[in-house]
């Protein structure tokens, strides 16, 4: 790999090392997946990024059983039933055979990665590499990723490369694609799973009685000016938040569809969407227009604020169902696309050189210590 010193053949020993750096050799094929071939360097950056990924999953399951996060043995925890190690292996090789398929699709339909695309995934490298240096020196031999076994160009290669997914889905299932998703199903998920509302709060956390008294009731007042329609939302909110309107292109960009008609209605989701608001079910079941004040309550139910909602029409503003397509068609058919990658990978060969695969285990990965970080 780049900038890792070669292995003098003499030098067995230094495979007993703690990192992978050196412990594999430049350009070395790792795995083969149909007729493209990963390098060991390749292997170790996909490695490293899945057992980030498996730490972050140990990690949420046990806070959320109430347990500590403090000083986690790794190599003792279980992923969808399965030994850590185990996971981390078995989703490495998944990865790169996903990579693979779609890689391949690409390059077979002349499918080529937008430069818009391109130049996000390059600055995303950048920004990574820029700031996953072990130490203060920022020399190539104190980077985290050159300590695991991967080069800065391995990188970005892996990024790049992540992109022929989403080019591969866009090309089966976007607006021009031979099973592309009706845009009768796309409104309706958007408007079953989302909702968009005109939003006060009031947070009486930090408020006397008196306070509280008073939010309550110019929040009231500013529910019977909205129904009775002598006031809008926008001189509402403006008055609400000590702010003035300015008028900077909001207009003309709506018109477009590039920002939404009203800038100040708020993008709500579904529990089970990554748009997740405590407010959602009562905004669904409201009617467009419909004004009224909620109760915002804590996990003992006891009131802590409330919130002024305006339902919105969230089909009636083109900004959404354009900006928001592609998380729609992903929701509606990502599962008949993972059906197609499973079947793709078994129609082609797959090979794993375990001389150079079998050094990069858990145990190995350098992970710099951040507990005394300020």
């Amino acid at each position: 790999m780049k900038n890792v010193k070669k292995i003098l053949s003499l030098v067995v020993v230094l495979c007993l090392c703690l990192t992978f750096a050196a412990c594999h050799k430049k350009n070395e094929t790792a795995v083969k997946v149909g007729d493209l071939e990963f390098s060991s360097g390749y292997y170790a950056c996909v490695f490293y990024f899945t057992d980030a990924e498996a730490r972050q999953k140990v990690s949420d399951a046990l806070t959320e059983a109430g347990e500590s996060t403090d000083n986690i043995d790794y190599s003792k925890q279980k992923i969808e039933d399965k030994d850590y190690a185990d996971w981390v292996k078995d989703e490495t090789i998944n990865k790169i055979k996903r990579i693979a398929v779609c890689k391949a699709y690409c390059q077979k339909n002349k499918l080529e990665i937008e430069e818009a695309d391109a130049n996000y995934s390059e600055q995303y490298v950048e920004y990574l590499w820029e700031n996953n240096y072990s130490d203060n020196s920022k020399t190539e031999n104190e980077h985290v990723y050159v300590k695991n076994g991967f080069s800065k160009d391995t990188l970005a290669t892996y990024f790049n490369d992540l992109s022929y997914e989403s080019l591969y889905f866009d090309h089966v299932f976007g607006a021009d694609g031979e099973k592309a998703v009706a845009e009768d199903k796309i409104k309706e998920e958007l408007s079953t799973k989302y909702a968009i509302a005109d939003m006060l709060d009031a947070d009486f956390t930090d408020l006397t009685e008196e306070q509280i008294t008073e939010k309550t009731e110019q929040l009231n007042g500013y529910l019977e000016e909205l129904k009775a329609g002598t006031r809008t939302f926008e001189e509402i909110y403006h008055e609400y938040n000590g702010s003035e309107h300015e008028d900077t292109q909001q207009n003309a960009d709506a018109e477009e569809g590039s920002a939404p008609l009203d800038s100040h209605a708020s993008f709500i989701g579904a529990a089970d969407t990554d748009y997740s608001n405590d407010n959602y079910e009562e905004v669904k079941a409201m009617a467009v227009n419909e004004v009224k004040i909620v109760d915002k309550k804590d996990s003992d139910d006891k009131v802590t604020g409330k919130t002024l909602i305006v339902k919105k029409d969230i089909l009636a503003d083109p900004y959404y169902l354009k900006n928001y397509d592609s998380m729609l068609r992903h929701s509606l058919a990502d599962e008949d696309f993972d059906k197609m990658i499973d079947e793709d990978i078994e129609k082609l060969d797959f090979k794993e050189y375990t001389k150079a695969t079998k050094v990069f285990t858990i145990k190995k990965i350098y992970v710099p210590d951040t507990s005394s970080a300020t």
